[in-house]
């Protein structure tokens, strides 16, 4: 599917950055085009309810001269291609000591080299028009950013190919799995929100909750200013916690890139997680979004079954508005698959 991006300037020093709407393709397929508005994700400005301890302590302002991101991507779903882990559909800062942005990419088997390249892309967005840079590599291990100063307002991507000539531009998020620097007025905020999120005593985070506290913090309000690269480096590495937040906020992250087995997987451990804990609005709050992933990728059957899921959940909670929410977005789907397999020629 095409996907166009559009630079409108709205002063000599900012740009607005029009990140594409993605539209279901089987939906269309199916005739289902008024399935979407039941299926939306959240508004771009909302709140995932692991960062409410960076709602609590300071949060994203959304008004960079990039603006906000909307939508959900497909990608990431075929072990085939070396399609392009991070950084990928984010805003980050200059690279370098301090923000190295380790290059990253799905590994494949029977591979024995990748060439890894950095693409800059034309004014327009449509296309990559220069290679700025070229490295090959005989395993998939991260690498490091090449030692180049970026421009901001410049959209760049990078492409994977492996020795057996298959690129990351054959992932179905290519056109959506680039990079935008941040302007210059946007660190000064950033950092005054981030330093809202860090304990100033050290003592703070000690224990082993209070870190983890910190860094999911950290990373609501990287998550909230689409800096999702920066999200992964903090969320990562926690990913062995016992904690359904964790595995929360990386299927959140994976999903706005357009990682979708990823997220489900995180999804999916989240949600093993929180039933073992038997937090029952942890639960139900990860299947609205591991049904909002199934949906993008036109699984809709596994999408009702976590809608369905996610009703009995909200009937134990007594919640009465989120259960009329859910039986409106289980109609919608349930009727028009219905009506498809009526309609549909036999085989």
């Amino acid at each position: 599917m095409v996907r166009v991006w559009k630079l409108a300037l709205r002063n000599p020093r900012q740009a607005v950055f029009l990140w594409p709407r993605f539209t279901l393709a089987l939906m269309l397929g199916l005739g289902l085009g008024i399935v979407e508005p039941a299926l939306n994700s959240p508004p771009a400005d909302a709140c995932f309810f692991w960062q409410a301890c960076a709602r609590r302590r300071g949060q994203a302002s959304n008004t960079r001269a990039g603006g906000k991101r909307t939508g959900r991507i497909l990608g990431g779903n075929d072990a085939s291609i070396p399609y392009v882990i991070s950084p990928r559909n984010s805003w980050i800062a200059q690279p370098g000591p301090e923000q190295p942005y380790p290059i990253r990419w799905n590994p494949v088997d029977g591979v024995n080299s990748y060439t890894v390249r950095l693409w800059q892309w034309t004014y327009e967005r449509d296309l990559p028009d220069l290679a700025l840079w070229e490295t090959t590599v005989e395993t998939a291990d991260p690498i490091p950013f090449p030692a180049l100063i970026l421009a901001p307002g410049t959209y760049y991507s990078i492409e994977v190919v492996t020795d057996t000539g298959v690129s990351s531009d054959l992932d179905a998020g290519y056109f959506a799995s680039g990079f935008q620097l941040l302007f210059e007025e946007d660190y000064g905020v950033l950092r005054s929100q981030l330093a809202a999120v860090t304990p100033v005593d050290p003592a703070d985070a000690i224990s082993q909750d209070a870190s983890e506290e910190a860094a999911l913090a950290r990373a609501g309000v990287f998550f909230l200013e689409e800096m999702y690269a920066d999200a992964l480096v903090v969320l990562e590495p926690l990913a062995d916690s016992p904690s359904n937040l964790v595995y929360t906020a990386l299927g959140d992250t994976y999903s706005k890139i357009g990682l979708n087995q990823l997220s489900i997987d995180a999804y999916k451990q989240a949600l093993t997680l929180a039933s073992a804990s038997g937090d029952i609005l942890s639960e139900a709050t990860i299947r609205v979004n591991l049904a909002d992933v199934y949906a993008t990728l036109g699984l809709f059957d596994d999408a009702l079954q976590q809608l369905r899921q996610d009703r009995s959940s909200y009937e134990q909670l007594s919640e009465e508005t989120e259960v009329v929410r859910l039986n409106l977005r289980i109609d919608v789907i349930s009727s028009r698959l219905a009506s498809h397999s009526e309609g549909s020629p036999a085989p």
